[in-house]
């Protein structure tokens, strides 16, 4: 009697427990879920200025911050698993091939990202540096060589994507390097603060380099060389600025650290200055340069020099093919206080010779008048004028 009344007491705990445990399971849930949430905004009672409202909560949760970031890079695998070791995309190419490889995009940030994946043209800016087409320019070089596999993809927080390309050189493409990039682009929407609202195009992603096999041709060249020249306070020395444009007239990407030097007749006098280098410097592209070169001495002819040592940025061996470019200016930079000087010794020299001429003169008139006899009045005849009588 006693073991059954056990048994039922046992049963009776027993289903209690079991409609108990999804209860509990609902509440350790329900205070998991109101753990992770912050808590509450303050309420400020009724009539309380903005301003003067206090937040009495002792620990005010702190607000999450969104994180935008993303790359794109060369994959470093066949399945694109892992980032590569690679610098950039770089082929050589014959023209009418293709080539296949594999780039990767990784959402580096918090937030989700939807991305254009796409492929543009290179080219230098006013200031020399690489910079790429805008992203509503469709390109005509090696950018619309490129085929990817997707022009978007969407990416959630700290997760990868990899995307196939194919590159395909045209028949009648020219020997030599063309230069592009793979990218990956966010556009957001942002008002400057004064109502009008403007389009951020922020982009990241890989160099694109394409050597198409043919004939090669490292040339630079420097054109529109002029020097124009200033004197300074003493007018014996004076100030250059010097410009001029550094070509790339082959069609192989070079780079070349320019020196300027302006020197005397015979060499004397010499003054230079070694400009920052121009680190790569595309096929068919330029960049205007100017130096400023101070005390400068005014030997009346001068000559510039601009001399450029070549640099070749993939170290394939092209820039040592290519002798250094030099080119010259020749200008007049008077010395304006000796030609001052010089003016006025002239003409004190020329009023001095003159005064001297003067004098002269003077001297060998008083002379002559000292030479001439004279006669006393009562020895001179007076012969009177007489009118000629007709006959």
């Amino acid at each position: 009697m006693n073991l059954g009344r056990h048994l039922g007491s046992r049963r009776l705990a027993t289903r209690l427990a079991a409609c108990l445990v999804p209860f509990g399971l609902a509440l350790a849930l329900a205070a998991s879920v109101s753990a992770s949430m912050p808590p509450p905004e303050p309420t400020a009672p009724a009539g309380t200025p903005a301003d003067e409202t206090q937040d009495e909560s002792p620990q005010a949760a702190a607000p999450v911050e969104f994180v935008q970031s993303w790359t794109l890079t060369p994959g470093g695998g066949p399945d694109g698993a892992q980032a590569g070791s690679r610098p950039n995309l770089s082929y050589q190419l014959a023209p009418g091939t293709s080539g296949d490889d594999i780039v990767v995009v990784y959402n580096l940030g918090n937030t989700p990202l939807d991305l254009r994946v796409y492929a543009t043209d290179a080219f230098n800016n006013d200031d020399g540096d690489f910079d790429l087409l805008p992203g509503d320019e469709l390109p005509s070089d090696v950018g619309s060589w490129v085929l990817l596999a997707t022009a978007r993809v969407t990416l959630a927080p700290g997760t990868q994507a990899t995307i196939p390309i194919r590159i395909t050189v045209p028949p009648d493409a020219s020997p030599g390097d063309h230069v592009g990039a793979v990218l990956a682009s966010s556009v957001s929407t942002f008002d400057n603060g004064d109502g009008t609202v403007v389009d951020v195009d922020r982009r990241t992603g890989t160099r694109l380099y394409i050597q198409v096999d043919g004939p090669l041709n490292p040339q630079l060249a420097v054109a529109n060389l002029s020097t124009e020249y200033s004197h300074a306070s003493n007018s014996l020395a004076g100030a250059a600025t010097v410009t001029f444009t550094l070509e790339n007239r082959g069609n192989v990407r070079l780079g070349g650290r320019p020196t300027v030097s302006i020197s005397g007749p015979f060499g004397l006098a010499e003054r230079s200055v070694t400009l920052e280098p121009i680190e790569e410097l595309l096929p068919g592209e330029s960049v205007e340069l100017s130096a400023e070169l101070a005390d400068v001495p005014a030997l009346f002819l001068a000559t510039t020099t601009v001399r450029i040592e070549p640099i070749d940025p993939s170290e394939s061996g092209a820039a040592g093919e290519v002798a250094a470019t030099v080119s010259r200016d020749r200008f007049f930079a008077p010395p304006i206080t000796f030609l001052i000087l010089l003016l006025v010794v002239l003409i004190g020299i020329r009023g001095w010779l003159a005064v001297r001429r003067h004098r002269k003169r003077a001297l060998a008139l008083r002379a002559a008048l000292d030479d001439v006899e004279t006669v006393p009045a009562s020895e001179v005849e007076v012969v009177q004028h007489r009118e000629p009588q007709p006959q």
